[in-house]
């Protein structure tokens, strides 16, 4: 393993934050505000 891995990763990976940083803040509550939701109309929970 070469000891210029490191960068080349770090270099090409410089577009993930504003990938994950959508995902994590709008998608991810969005997906379980929605399930909380329906959980919670349920006729029967238990």
């Amino acid at each position: 393993m070469s000891g210029s891995f490191l960068p080349s990763i770090l270099a090409y990976s410089s577009f993930l934050p504003s990938i994950f940083v959508p995902l994590t803040g709008l998608v991810l509550p969005a997906v379980v505000f929605a399930f909380l939701f329906l959980y919670i109309e349920r006729e029967d929970i238990a």
